[in-house]
């Protein structure tokens, strides 16, 4: 069993790359230009079960990559936090999660680089996988959910990220609400 969530997180971000260098080979085939969406996203998390809990994390919970699919207003979005803490005369803690999403643009996401810029609601469905090692001891779960948010342009290949979301959480059978808070780069 110790050994069972780096076996997850391999898994994971072998998913995670697998669907990065298609979405990658696909948009090369396309006519229209290349382009990623590099983000940070600060977080808070509210964890309504038989044990309830809150996260709030700041400056920035996670970091994630979308790739546009070509002629289409879908991305993926494979998004990551990973921790290692160690103290003295203590095991080193390490903490991970990694999430899969799948953006579905209600407007062209070429929109936010039109003049003026328009903003550009979105639904995000993910699915992922959290948790913590130490010592031997080990604790993950899996999680799915689905978001709604607004991208709001602020600068040329910036624009804010807002995000309410909801999920559950398997392992400890709650149901989360969530609130993610970003700024994301545009590449071309």
């Amino acid at each position: 069993m110790p050994g069972r969530p780096f076996v997850v997180i391999a898994t994971l971000v072998g998913l995670l790359a697998t669907s990065a260098s298609s979405a990658s080979a696909q948009r090369r085939t396309s006519t229209t230009p290349t382009e990623l969406e590099f983000g940070i996203d600060a977080g808070a998390t509210f964890g309504l079960g038989d044990v309830s809990s809150v996260q709030l994390t700041l400056p920035a919970s996670r970091f994630r990559v979308g790739f546009f699919l070509p002629n289409s207003r879908w991305s993926i979005e494979p998004a990551t936090f990973l921790s290692w803490t160690k103290v003295e005369d203590a095991d080193g803690v390490f903490v991970y999660d990694l999430e899969l999403g799948a953006l579905y643009h209600l407007a062209p996401p070429s929109d936010l680089h039109t003049t003026p810029p328009v903003s550009v609601v979105y639904v995000r469905p993910f699915v992922g996988v959290q948790g913590a090692s130490s010592g031997g001891d080990d604790d993950n779960e899996f999680f799915m959910g689905a978001g709604l948010g607004v991208e709001l342009p602020w600068r040329q290949s910036l624009a804010w990220r807002l995000e309410a979301n909801t999920g559950y959480g398997f392992d400890n059978k709650a149901f989360r609400l969530g609130l993610l808070a970003g700024l994301s780069f545009f590449t071309r």
